[in-house]
C-alpha cells in the first residue's frame, strides 16, 4: 500500500474517510429503520396555518341524492377560529419497502388524510402529525418492535401538539385502523389515568382496531374512565366500531378478540369475557340508524397535483347501520336502505368483499361530523358554566379575604382595647370596653361571613365537579 505522505493527498483521505462514515451510519439508521422518536422534530401533514397545510384544502362539494330528488350543495363551512382542536392518526398507507415508514408525505398518505381528516376543519383545528408508520412490509402484531417504533413516533407528535399548541384548548382525538390502534394506547398511558388531561378530552373516534371493553358494558377492558360512548350529547367517551356487510364470518380481520386485527402490547383479552365495542355512529348523531358518507372523488384512488372546485359528494339515504353480534364478533352491520336504489355502493370501490374496514371511516364521515360538532358545542357549553362559576368563587374569595383581613384587624382592636381598659379607671375604662366589646362583636360578623362565603365557594366547587 502506498503511503499518504502530502498535504493534499491527506486532505483526500480525509474526505474519503468522512464520507464512508457517512455511508455507513446512513446505511446502519436504513437497517435499524428507527431514530429516536423527538417531540420537537415533529412534520406535520396538517396543522393550522402552516402553508402546506393539507386539511385547509376545499370542502365544497354536493350531494348525490335518491334518484328522483335535486342535487344540492354540501352546507360545510370552515369557522375562522374553531373552539376545540382535532388530533389525527391516519391508517397503514406506507408501501415504503421498510418495516417503519419515514415521514416523507407519501401520495397515498396524503390521499387518505383528506379523505378522513380535512372536513373535521368544519369542526376543530386539525393537527395530524407525520409518523414512522408499520408499512405493508413491517409487523402488526402484539408486542412487535415494528409496532413500537409506530408508536413511539405517534406519541412523539401527540406530545408536541400538547406542549407547543394545545394551550389548554379541548380535544377529540381521531384515527382509523393503525391510527386508531396508537389513538387508543395514547388514551390509555395519557389520558385515562390523568384527571388534568382528561378534563380536556372532547372524546375519541377510532374505528378498526378492536378496542374492547367487558361484554354488554360501555367502560372497562383497556379504560378505567374513558367509556364507549352510549347517548346522543355525551362527550368525553370513545367511537369505535369495525363495518361490514352482513356476517363477518368465524375468522375476520377485525370484530374479533380471537382473530382480528390486535397490535397491543400484553396479549389479548379473553373472548368469553370481552368483546370488540361496537358504538354506532348513524345514532349518536341523533339520527335514525341511516349514514352520511362524504366522499373527495378527487382523491379517491390517487393523490392530485391540483383540486377541482367542488370535489366532495354525500350519497344520504343509502346506508342503514346497526351493531351487531355473533358467538364472537361485534360489529357494524351496513345494509342497502332500498335495496332497488340505483346509485352506485361507493363502498364497494375500494371494500374487501364484505370487509369495509378501508372505507368506514367516509361512510359515516356526515354522521361522526356531527357527532363532533355536538361534542363541540356540548363541551364549549360546559367550559363557559364553570368559567362563570369560576368567576363567582374569585369573586367570592376577594369577598372571603376582605373579610379575613377585617377579621384580623377587629381580633386586633379588641386585644388592645381590653388591654388599655385593664390599665384605665373611671370614665374612660368604660369608654374602652365598650370599644373592645364592639370590635369583639364586628369581629364574630366577620366569622359569620367568613363561614357563609367558605359555603358557598363549596358549593359552587361542587357544581364545577
Amino acid at each position: 500500500m502506498s503511503r499518504i505522505s502530502d498535504r493534499a493527498g491527506m486532505s483526500r483521505y480525509r474526505a474519503w474517510l468522512a464520507l464512508a462514515c457517512l455511508v455507513m451510519f446512513a446505511s446502519l439508521i436504513a437497517m435499524t429503520g428507527a431514530s429516536p422518536a423527538n417531540a420537537d422534530d415533529t412534520v406535520w401533514i396538517c396543522k393550522p396555518g402552516q402553508s402546506d397545510d393539507l386539511c385547509a384544502g376545499t370542502i365544497a362539494g354536493k350531494s348525490n341524492p335518491v334518484p328522483g330528488q335535486q342535487s344540492e350543495p354540501l352546507e360545510y363551512t370552515r369557522p375562522k377560529n374553531p373552539p376545540i382542536d382535532c388530533f389525527y392518526l391516519y391508517p397503514t398507507q406506507s408501501d415504503q419497502e421498510t418495516p417503519n415508514s419515514n415521514l416523507d408525505k407519501d401520495p397515498p398518505i396524503r390521499r387518505v388524510v383528506v379523505q378522513q381528516a380535512r372536513m373535521f376543519s368544519t369542526v376543530c383545528k386539525v393537527y395530524a402529525p407525520m409518523y414512522r408508520q408499520v408499512t405493508y412490509h413491517g409487523n402488526q402484531v402484539t408486542d412487535s418492535p415494528d409496532v413500537e417504533v409506530a408508536y413511539a413516533s405517534a406519541k412523539a407528535g401527540f406530545q408536541s401538539y400538547l406542549k407547543n399548541y394545545n394551550k389548554g384548548r379541548g380535544f377529540i382525538m381521531l384515527g382509523h385502523s393503525q391510527g386508531s390502534a396508537h389513538t387508543a394506547r395514547l388514551i390509555d398511558e395519557m389520558v385515562d389515568t390523568n384527571a388534568k388531561l382528561r378534563k380536556r378530552f372532547i372524546g375519541a373516534i377510532a374505528p378498526g382496531a378492536d378496542i374492547y371493553v367487558p361484554k354488554n358494558k360501555n367502560i372497562g377492558g383497556m379504560y378505567a374512565n374513558v367509556p364507549a360512548c352510549s347517548e346522543v350529547g355525551q362527550y368525553g367517551c370513545l367511537i369505535a366500531y369495525s363495518t361490514y356487510k352482513g356476517d363477518p364470518g368465524p375468522t375476520p380481520a377485525f370484530s374479533n378478540l380471537k382473530t382480528g386485527y390486535f397490535p397491543y402490547p400484553g396479549g389479548r383479552p379473553d373472548p368469553d369475557k370481552y368483546e370488540a365495542v361496537c358504538t354506532n355512529p348513524a345514532l349518536l348523531d341523533g339520527g335514525n340508524g341511516v349514514l352520511s358518507p362524504l366522499v373527495n372523488f378527487d382523491y379517491l384512488l390517487t393523490s392530485p397535483d391540483s383540486e377541482t372546485e367542488a370535489p366532495w359528494q354525500s350519497q344520504p339515504d343509502y346506508y342503514a347501520a346497526s351493531c351487531e353480534r355473533s358467538a364472537t364478533s361485534h360489529w357494524l352491520n351496513i345494509s342497502r336502505v332500498n335495496e332497488a336504489d340505483s346509485r352506485p355502493d361507493l363502498g364497494s370501490l375500494v371494500a374487501s368483499g364484505n370487509n369495509y374496514h378501508v372505507p368506514e371511516v367516509n361512510l359515516a364521515e356526515g354522521n361522526l361530523l356531527t357527532i363532533a360538532g355536538i361534542w363541540s358545542d356540548g363541551y364549549t357549553t360546559e367550559q363557559t358554566r364553570v368559567a362563570r362559576l369560576q368567576k363567582k368563587i374569585k369573586s367570592l374569595k376577594a369577598q372571603q379575604k376582605k373579610a379575613k383581613k377585617q377579621l384580623a384587624s377587629d381580633l386586633k382592636t379588641a386585644r388592645k382595647m381590653t388591654r388599655k381598659a385593664g390599665k384605665a379607671t373611671g370614665p374612660r375604662k368604660r369608654v374602652l370596653q365598650r370599644k373592645a366589646k364592639k370590635a369583639r362583636r364586628s369581629a364574630a360578623t366577620e366569622r359569620r361571613k367568613i363561614k357563609s362565603l367558605q359555603g358557598r365557594i363549596k358549593g359552587l366547587q361542587k357544581q364545577i365537579g
